[in-house]
C-alpha cells in the first residue's frame, strides 16, 4: 500500500509540475512588457532561487551540502545541456516562430525518451506506453492553431530543444542523480545553468537590470515557482515513477496553457484544441491505468 501510494504522489507531483510550468507564459508576457527579454529572464529564473534553496539545504539535517567529483562531473554535463540549453533553445525560438508552435515542437521529448529507452538502453518496448505516447503527441499538435509562418530557423531551434529536454529527463534517471535529494539536486543545477546564462547573456548583449518593480515582482515568482515548485517536483516525479511516464505526465504544461490562453488572452477554443486536450488527457488515465494494473499482477 505505502508503494501504491508513492507511485501516486509520482503522479501528482509530475501534474503539478507540468501545470506551474503552464502558467510561465503568463508570467513571462507581463515581464517582457516590463523591460525583460528571454534570455535575461532565464538567467534570473535560475539565479534568484539560489539563496533559498541553499538555505533549505543547509538547515535540513538529512541533506548533505557535499558532491562527489563524479557528481559534479554528471550535473555539469546535465546543468549545461539538459537544463539550460533547453531553456536558451526554446525561448531562442520565440523569436522566430509563435510560442504555441514552439511548445508544441519542443512537446515531441517524450518520443526521443521512449526511442531511448529502447534504442540505446534496450528496454522492452510496452506497447501501452508506446500508445500513449502516440496519443498525446496527436494531441500536442492538435493544441498548435496553425497561426505562425513556420520559420525553418525557429521550428529548428523548438525542435532541438525537445532533444536536450529528453537527454536531461533520461541522464537523471540512468546517471544515478536521480537519487539525490531534490533540493540539493535543483541547486546545483541552478548554480551551473545561471553560470552558463549569464556568460550567454552577456555575450548577446541581453543582460539587463532596468525592469519595472513590477517586472522584478514577476521574476521572483516566476523564479521560485519554478525551482521550488515545478523543477523540484519533476525531479521527484522522475525519481518514483521514472522518465517515461513522467514525460507523458508532463503534458499538463500544453493543457495549462491553452487554458490560460483561453480565459485569460482570449483566445479562441475551438474543436481542433478541444479533441487535442482530450486525447492528452486520455493517455494520462492509460498511462497511470497501466502502471496500476502493473503493480497489482507483481503483488
Amino acid at each position: 500500500m505505502i508503494f501504491m501510494n508513492n507511485k501516486y504522489k509520482g503522479y501528482l507531483a509530475v501534474i503539478v509540475s507540468g501545470t506551474t510550468f503552464g502558467c510561465m507564459p503568463l508570467l513571462a508576457k507581463n515581464i517582457f512588457a516590463s523591460g525583460g527579454n528571454a534570455i535575461n529572464l532565464v538567467f534570473w529564473r535560475f539565479f534568484i532561487p539560489l539563496p533559498l534553496l541553499y538555505l533549505i539545504m543547509k538547515n535540513n539535517k538529512n541533506i548533505s551540502t557535499k558532491i562527489t567529483k563524479e557528481e559534479l562531473k554528471k550535473i555539469i554535463l546535465v546543468g549545461s545541456i539538459g537544463y539550460a540549453g533547453t531553456a536558451i533553445l526554446l525561448f531562442m525560438s520565440y523569436n522566430y516562430i509563435s510560442s504555441g508552435m514552439a511548445t508544441t515542437l519542443h512537446f515531441v521529448y517524450p518520443i526521443f525518451v521512449i526511442l531511448a529507452s529502447i534504442i540505446i538502453y534496450k528496454e522492452k518496448a510496452n506497447p501501452i506506453k508506446i500508445f500513449s505516447v502516440a496519443l498525446c503527441t496527436i494531441g500536442i499538435f492538435l493544441l498548435y492553431n496553425g497561426d505562425s509562418k513556420g520559420d525553418i530557423l525557429g521550428i529548428g531551434l523548438a525542435f532541438l530543444s525537445g532533444i536536450t529536454y529528453s537527454f536531461y529527463v533520461m541522464y537523471l534517471d540512468k546517471s544515478g542523480l536521480k537519487d539525490m535529494d531534490s533540493i540539493k539536486l535543483t541547486f546545483y543545477l541552478c548554480l551551473i545553468a545561471s553560470f552558463v546564462m549569464f556568460a550567454f547573456s552577456i555575450g548577446t548583449g541581453s543582460f539587463t537590470v532596468s525592469i519595472t518593480p513590477l517586472g522584478w515582482l514577476l521574476t521572483i515568482v516566476l523564479a521560485i515557482a519554478v525551482a521550488l515548485g515545478a523543477v523540484n517536483l519533476l525531479n521527484l516525479g522522475i525519481k518514483i515513477i521514472g522518465p517515461q511516464s513522467a514525460s507523458i505526465l508532463s503534458t499538463f504544461e500544453p493543457i495549462t496553457s491553452v487554458v490560460i490562453g483561453v480565459l485569460v488572452f482570449k483566445e479562441k477554443l475551438d474543436l481542433k484544441i478541444l479533441i487535442g486536450c482530450m486525447l492528452i488527457l486520455l493517455s494520462v488515465i492509460i498511462i497511470t491505468a497501466s502502471d496500476k494494473e502493473h503493480q497489482k499482477s507483481i503483488s
